[in-house]
C-alpha cells in the first residue's frame, strides 16, 4: 500500500463526494467518467478500504469516506485561501492591509499616514480600524497594530515587537478643575469618565498617592479611550488620558493635567506580523516610516510634558 496518494486521485474523490456523483465530478475536472471512477477506484485499493457505496446511480460514502472527505475539504479550502493570497500580493505589492485599535487609528495614525503615503507614491496603504484584540485571524493583513501586556498574544501565529508605551496622566478641562479639584473639594465628587478596555483609575491613584479616598459618587462607562477624551474636553468629567491620544488636546489648551504626574504604562503598542512571511518592500518601508514616527512623536510628547511641568514615573516593576 502507497504511503503517499495522487493528488489527482484525492482531488477525484473530493469532487465525488462533494458534488456526490461520478459524472458532474468528472464534467467539473474535464476528464471523462471512466477517468474519476478509476481514480477513486484506485485511492481505494492504495488506502485499504471502501470509500464509495454504489447502489446503481446513488453513491453514499463509507465512514472511512466522510473522514477523508471532511480532511480534503478543510485542505483544498486552506490550499485556495493561501494561493489567492500570494496572488493578491504578487499582483498589488505595492498595497498593504493594515488592521488598527479604533483608538489609536483615529487619534494617531489616521493625522500621520499622509506623510508617508506622500514620501512613498505608488504605495497604497488599506486601514481597518477595530476594537482593541479584534485580530481576525481569518483574514490577510501586513500588519497589525494594538495595544496589551508583551507577549499576551503568543502562539497566534504572528510576530510581535514593541512600538512604544505612552503616559497615563489625569485630564480635565480648566473650569473643570476649577469646580472639582479646588481646596476643599472631595475629588469623588467628581464626575468620573472611564474605558472599560482600559481602567487604571485604581492602580493610577494608588501608584500617585491621589487616592479618592471613598466610592465615586458619579461615573460613566465608555469603551474606548477617545470617548472619554471628547467628553472630558467638552468639560463633562476627569478621565485618565493616554499621552498618545490625549496629546493634541493639551497642546491645545482643550485639556489640562491638574496633578502634575504622569506614569508610564505597563501596556505596550505592539506591531505584529504574519510569522515567518519575508516582508515586500513596501511592508519594509512601513515599519520603517512608522517607528520613526512614534519616535519622533513620543520626543516631542516629552518635550511639552517637561515644559508643562509634568513629571513621568515608572511603574514598579511588580505593577500591571
Amino acid at each position: 500500500m502507497s504511503n503517499r496518494q495522487s493528488l489527482t486521485a484525492l482531488r477525484a474523490f473530493e469532487a465525488v463526494a462533494r458534488l456526490n456523483s461520478i459524472s458532474s465530478a468528472a464534467e467539473e475536472l474535464h476528464v471523462t467518467r471512466p477517468a474519476v471512477s478509476k481514480q477513486v477506484t484506485q485511492l481505494e485499493h492504495d488506502m485499504g478500504c471502501a470509500l464509495l457505496l454504489r447502489t446503481g446511480n446513488m453513491i453514499r460514502l463509507t465512514p472511512a469516506g466522510s473522514e477523508l472527505f471532511l480532511a480534503l475539504k478543510q485542505a483544498f479550502e486552506l490550499i485556495h485561501s493561501t494561493t489567492d493570497t500570494i496572488i493578491r500580493r504578487a499582483k498589488q505589492g505595492q498595497h498593504l492591509r493594515v488592521l488598527v485599535c479604533r483608538d489609536f487609528a483615529s487619534s494617531w495614525l489616521a493625522g500621520q499616514v499622509g506623510a508617508f503615503l506622500v514620501a512613498n507614491p505608488g504605495i497604497s496603504v488599506e486601514i481597518t480600524a477595530e476594537k482593541n484584540g479584534a485580530f481576525r485571524l481569518d483574514e490577510d493583513f501586513d500588519f497589525r497594530i494594538f495595544y496589551g501586556m508583551q507577549g499576551a498574544k503568543a502562539g497566534m501565529g504572528l510576530e510581535e515587537s514593541e512600538l512604544c508605551r505612552w503616559i497615563d496622566m489625569l485630564v480635565c478641562t480648566r473650569s473643570f478643575a476649577d469646580s472639582y479639584l479646588g481646596q476643599d473639594r472631595d475629588i469623588c465628587d467628581a464626575p468620573y469618565l472611564i474605558d472599560a478596555n482600559y481602567d487604571v483609575w485604581d492602580e493610577w491613584c494608588a501608584l500617585t498617592g491621589i487616592d479618592p479616598g471613598g466610592p465615586r459618587r458619579q461615573q460613566t462607562v465608555f469603551n474606548e479611550t477617545t470617548l472619554c477624551l471628547s467628553v472630558a474636553a467638552s468639560g463633562g468629567g476627569l478621565t485618565i488620558g493616554d499621552s498618545f491620544l490625549a496629546m493634541p488636546a493639551i497642546r491645545a489648551g482643550q485639556l489640562i493635567v491638574p496633578h502634575k504626574l504622569g506614569l508610564m504604562s505597563a501596556q505596550n503598542y505592539a506591531l505584529f506580523k504574519p510569522q515567518g512571511r519575508a516582508p515586500a518592500s513596501a511592508s519594509r518601508k512601513f515599519e520603517s516610516w512608522l517607528r520613526g514616527a512614534i519616535n519622533t512623536y513620543q520626543l516631542t510628547v516629552l518635550q511639552v510634558l517637561e515644559e508643562k511641568g509634568i513629571e513621568v514615573a515608572e511603574r514598579p516593576c511588580d505593577q500591571g
